[in-house]
């Protein structure tokens, strides 16, 4: 099993979890032809969609799916949203996904991904933190998206809402303490913001956090589970 990011951030993303006959895709943010040919147009692997919120760079595509007959989750969308709290499990087998609700400024929500070839994954992004704990992670895919450090370029209003929307550098690494466990394989970095980010420190400090490969999900990173 592999990951191929198809783009992270503003600009749409969507990311692949696949092997030689199974796929799942995360997030509805790139229009549907580029998963094609990051495919090889073997379309008739693809198990489903699960997409974490309604914004465009996330969702935009999601008709593309379901007019070619592929089941897209959609956790707002679905009936009892308001009573949504974690564990909730979806059926994408072999794909197994468990949802957990985040905090976003619209109604956003995380992953938590079982396969028998990578193990339990974590996928969580445009949140401001994950209030959850988990057990026994694998790999963990991660919004890092801004450093306080550097939010000053914006104006007060757009730092507020960076803050209260997206996950800073140090409430990243505090995720990563208290989740990493021995059985940590990988970790990818998602999300990262063009003008308040900076790949190389971020990857140094996760990296002197954990004892496994830390991944930046620039647009076409590919790496094995």
């Amino acid at each position: 099993m592999k990951v191929t990011c198809l783009g992270s951030g503003s600009a749409g993303n969507c990311y692949l979890l696949h092997n030689e006959t199974e796929c799942l895709i995360i997030e509805a943010g790139v229009p549907f032809k580029e998963v094609k040919k990051a495919l090889n147009f073997n379309i008739d692997k693809i198990h489903g969609v699960i997409v974490t919120h309604e914004h465009g760079d996330h969702a935009a595509y999601i008709n593309q799916y379901l007019q070619a007959g592929i089941p897209v989750l959609r956790p707002w969308h679905e009936s009892g949203v308001d009573a949504l709290s974690y564990p909730l499990t979806a059926g994408f087998l072999p794909f197994a996904v468990k949802v957990f609700d985040q905090v976003h400024d619209v109604p956003c929500y995380g992953f938590l991904i079982s396969h028998r070839e990578m193990g339990r994954l974590l996928f969580a992004t445009d949140t401001e933190y994950v209030k959850y704990r988990f057990k026994s992670l694998n790999h963990i895919m991660i919004e890092c998206n801004y450093s306080v450090r550097l939010l000053d370029i914006y104006h007060e209003g757009l730092r507020d809402r960076v803050r209260m929307t997206h996950m800073e550098l140090e409430t990243c690494k505090d995720f990563i303490r208290a989740n990493q466990g021995n059985d940590l394989r990988s970790v990818c970095l998602m999300h990262l913001s063009d003008q308040t980010s900076d790949e190389e420190e971020f990857r140094r400090e996760i990296g002197d956090l954990v004892a496994c490969p830390v991944h930046v999900a620039d647009k076409g990173l590919e790496y094995e589970l």
